[in-house]
């Protein structure tokens, strides 16, 4: 029987004119538009058209072109997203430097260790400030540490499973609440228990033996800044702390328990001691948060430039000193460099101490904790 010349040759699927498939498809080169993501080979040998493979090839080329510039345009995208950033912080870093230059040429290395800041006489040093910074990022970390370790111990090993994400929802909403709202909780309860009851306290008893203890109760100082600075702290540490813990391997803790160690010496003396590069870590990207704190600091340190010799005595930092004063400071030059020099000093401590604990965050997970399967 002679074949149906009123019907189109197709190699793949065929369809004729009368097929519903087709009619909802449309033409064959409606079928390839409609439907670009299959590899639909569509040949039709009509008079004059040309060999099907011709077509399949011309095809080819046309689908591999269009996905090559897809992915160049892609590429591109990221590249420019990727240097945007760090040419953002070279910006920052270019701006401050070249702002700060009158100081940094005037002062040099002096303005590291001089404790004068006197805008009337033009002499300007960091030390003050610096001392106030790092007795309150101490304070917070020797308060969150060990409040950071236990509350992540017990969530990766004493929790109830229920428990863990409703606590784990809580630190995150606590580490995204505002610094100003913490500086008011600190303003109308942390400093009124510590006038009143802590620091009494404190004076009476460790402040007979050391004078650092001593002093007079006004609750506002570099004790009420850091217990509230390391509040704010507690969430960053005791969540790298808490997964550092879960990327124990499984293995490791049944071995524990088959040498006949209990539940709490397991946790103590094997899954603790072989996360400690991560809670080292996670201490020191703490320590970076809290350095460069400042609203909370603003409203509790006192806001006085001297030096701190008792715990319970006013001060300064940097960052709330920059907050408190760089409106006025833009009026003279030096003034402003001063200031600015002590911004960059902070931004060169926070960098420093941030890809320090990166490294060591990197180095737990990329060595003999990686590929772990979970904690007991």
């Amino acid at each position: 029987m002679e074949p149906d010349m009123g019907a189109q040759k197709i190699s793949g699927p065929i369809f004729t004119e009368d097929d519903p498939d087709h009619l909802a498809a449309g033409s064959p080169r409606n079928l390839l538009e409609d439907r670009p993501t299959e590899r639909i080979v569509l040949a039709v040998k009509e008079e004059g058209a040309q060999e099907p493979t011709s077509i399949v090839r011309d095809l080819r080329k046309a689908t591999h072109a269009r996905i090559h510039r897809s992915e160049r345009i892609f590429q591109w995208t990221l590249t420019i997203g990727g240097f945007f950033v760090l040419a953002l912080f070279a910006t920052v870093l270019g701006v401050s430097l070249v702002e700060a230059w009158p100081s940094i040429a005037k002062f040099g290395w002096s303005f590291l260790w001089t404790s004068t800041w006197n805008p009337h006489r033009q002499i300007f040093g960091a030390w003050t400030y610096l001392v106030g910074t790092f007795w309150v990022t101490g304070i917070a970390l020797v308060f969150a540490i060990p409040v950071a370790i236990l509350s992540s111990l017990f969530l990766s090993d004493y929790s109830p499973k229920w428990l863990v994400g409703a606590v784990s929802t809580l630190m995150e909403m606590l580490a995204g609440i505002p610094s100003i709202v913490f500086g008011a909780f600190g303003i109308i309860f942390v400093v009124p228990l510590l006038r009143d009851h802590v620091e009494p306290f404190i004076a009476n008893t460790l402040g007979k033996r050391w004078d650092f203890f001593n002093g007079t109760p006004m609750g506002y100082g570099i004790l009420a800044a850091g217990l509230v600075v390391g509040i704010m702290v507690i969430p960053l540490v005791a969540t790298v702390t808490r997964d550092s813990l879960i990327m124990v391997p499984r293995e490791t803790v049944e071995a524990s328990y088959a040498l006949g160690a209990t539940k709490a010496e397991t946790v103590f003396f094997v899954k603790l001691t072989s996360v400690v590069p991560g809670i080292i870590g996670s201490v020191i990207l703490g320590f970076g948060r809290a350095i460069g704190e400042t609203m909370a600091v603003l409203l509790l340190i006192g806001n006085q430039a001297s030096i701190p010799t008792s715990i319970q005595d006013v001060g300064y930092t940097i960052s709330s000193l920059l907050a408190n004063t760089f409106t006025y400071a833009v009026i003279d030059p030096l003034y402003s460099a001063a200031e600015i020099e002590l911004g960059l000093i902070l931004l060169v401590i926070s960098l420093v101490v941030n890809t320090l604990g990166r490294e060591l965050l990197m180095k737990l997970m990329g060595g003999r904790l990686a590929g772990s399967v979970g904690g007991g």
